[in-house]
């Protein structure tokens, strides 16, 4: 009976975190919080899902000198390698955390925008492999 409540008493579910905010002395921050409770400081991390393959892309891709709009790209582009299903603006969607601007939840259309930046790139990337 103890073995059986001791099952029922454990955490179900666990919940990780991406935690971003800007710093005035030290700039953009991203936090990971695993379900443990410990957290970590990262420049770029993906979690979830099709995540290793994500964060390799990350590792690959991200430098600390790209420009928001390169950042959006990159995010989105690593997303449409890891999701299942076609990437959009009707299952995507997509923050940002900026000096400026504070935390900012982008519409559909300024995702769509972005993801037609990622086809557009994608393209590029095709035409030079090819020449």
């Amino acid at each position: 009976m103890l073995r059986r409540e001791k099952r029922l008493m454990s955490r179900p579910f666990g919940v990780a975190l991406l935690i971003a905010g800007y710093d005035d002395d030290k700039g953009p921050q991203l936090y990971h919080a695993e379900p443990s409770g410990t957290f970590y400081r990262y420049d770029a991390k993906a979690i979830g899902s099709g995540s290793e393959g994500a964060q390799t892309e990350l590792q690959n891709e991200y430098h600390k000198s790209l420009t928001l709009k390169e950042a959006e790209v990159l995010s989105l582009k690593v997303l449409k390698q890891v999701m299942e299903e076609k990437l959009d603006s009707n299952n995507t969607q997509l923050a940002s955390v900026t000096k400026e601007g504070g935390y900012k939840i982008y519409s559909d259309e300024e995702v769509a925008k972005i993801i037609e930046l990622v086809k557009e790139q994608e393209r590029d990337d095709q035409k030079m492999e090819e020449d």
